[in-house]
């Protein structure tokens, strides 16, 4: 392992050559770990990469944190990662990375977030999870994304999260979801999408929500469910659309509804179901569409005998 900073302001971890054994970095018992005012941090080459007992990350003033060729990413006992100032995080070729025990990981001023060819990303008894000032999230070829226990996942400002390829999506736990200011949210080639014991999901101000090849939809124990601002909700080849024991569900200034190849949409116990200032609601090849327990259905004057055609 050599240690070294390529230039002023760069620290470069890489591995050359030698038995697995050695391509191996693990800090143990340490309580606080600071970066500050490094501009480029780039790991290459390191199969395991262990933070076992670290009270406190910081990173401060980073521009650049690149892992290449990273197998294994751990934190354990970690209880607050912070990012401030970082304009690039990337992992490249990175196949687990795992939080456990981790209480806050906030991204403040984040520019970037990418990752590439990660098979694995849990995150496992984390409390708060925020995004502030991000342009762009991208996750390609991830196989699973799982949060459990999580309580709070906060995007704000955010311009684009693309989900290319991903399998599954879980949330287990989850209070509140919140999308603020959030331009563009694509998942592609999802395969199951559960929200279980999720109070609040809230999106505002999100021009484009696209679901595309998504197989399996549920949420389950949600309470209230606002689409506020939104211009454009799509579902393209979905075959089930699940919603129990919701109890609002309100489109508020959204111009287009699409549905198509849907084969089921179904709502359970739902309370309030509000479409005011919908300009346009496509359903195409639904075969199943039943409200059970729903108390008002609000609509633009437009929409209401649409409405109760499909009732």
């Amino acid at each position: 392992m050599n240690d070294q900073p390529s230039q002023r302001g760069n620290l470069l971890l890489s591995h050359k050559g030698g038995p697995l054994g050695t391509s191996t970095l693990t800090f143990r018992g340490l309580h606080a770990l600071t970066f500050r005012g490094l501009h480029v941090l780039a790991i290459r080459g390191l199969h395991v990469l262990a933070f076992r007992g670290l009270h406190i990350l910081t990173f401060r003033g980073l521009h650049t944190l690149s892992f290449k060729g990273l197998h294994v990413l751990v934190f354990r006992g970690l209880h607050t990662l912070a990012f401030r100032g970082l304009h690039i995080l990337a992992f490249r070729g990175l196949h687990a990375l795992a939080f456990r025990g981790l209480h806050v990981l906030p991204f403040i001023g984040l520019h970037a977030l990418t990752f590439r060819g990660l098979h694995v990303l849990t995150f496992i008894g984390l409390q708060n999870l925020t995004f502030i000032g991000l342009h762009a999230v991208t996750f390609r070829g991830l196989h699973v994304l799982a949060f459990r226990g999580l309580h709070a996942l906060a995007f704000n400002g955010l311009h684009v999260v693309p989900f290319i390829k991903l399998h599954t999506f879980t949330f287990r736990g989850l209070h509140i979801l919140a999308f603020r200011g959030l331009h563009a949210l694509t998942i592609r080639g999802l395969h199951v999408l559960p929200f279980r014991g999720l109070d609040i999901l809230t999106i505002r101000g999100l021009h484009v929500l696209a679901f595309i090849g998504l197989h399996n939809l549920t949420i389950i124990g949600l309470h209230n469910l606002p689409f506020i601002g939104l211009h454009a909700l799509a579902f393209r080849g979905l075959p089930i659309l699940a919603f129990r024991g919701l109890h609002a569900i309100a489109f508020r200034g959204l111009h287009v509804l699409t549905f198509i190849k849907l084969h089921a949409l179904t709502f359970r116990g739902l309370h309030a179901l509000d479409f005011r200032g919908l300009h346009a609601l496509a359903i195409r090849g639904l075969h199943i569409l039943p409200f059970r327990g729903l108390d008002v259905l609000a609509t633009r004057p437009g929409l209401q005998r649409a409405a109760r055609r499909l009732l």
